[in-house]
């Protein structure tokens, strides 16, 4: 695909704007559907936290974190 040098070529392109939220939930639902990792990195909480974060993705809430930073 080349790149679209003028607003008219990226609308002609198809380019979709999409939310963060919308972005976020697109490619949660393509890792599920492709059975990757979703989270890499992220250690301990399979069973807890992961679960969580999925459905409020899916589902479109706001999402805050607590706790500290590391």
């Amino acid at each position: 695909m080349t790149e679209a040098r003028t607003l008219g070529a990226l609308k002609s392109s198809g380019f979709e704007v999409l939310s963060v939220r919308n972005e976020m939930r697109k490619n949660l639902i393509s890792k599920l559907k492709n059975a990757e990792h979703i989270f890499p990195g992220i250690i301990g909480y399979q069973d807890t936290v992961i679960p969580q974060m999925q459905n409020a993705i899916l589902s479109g809430q706001d999402i805050i974190l607590l706790g500290e930073r590391g």
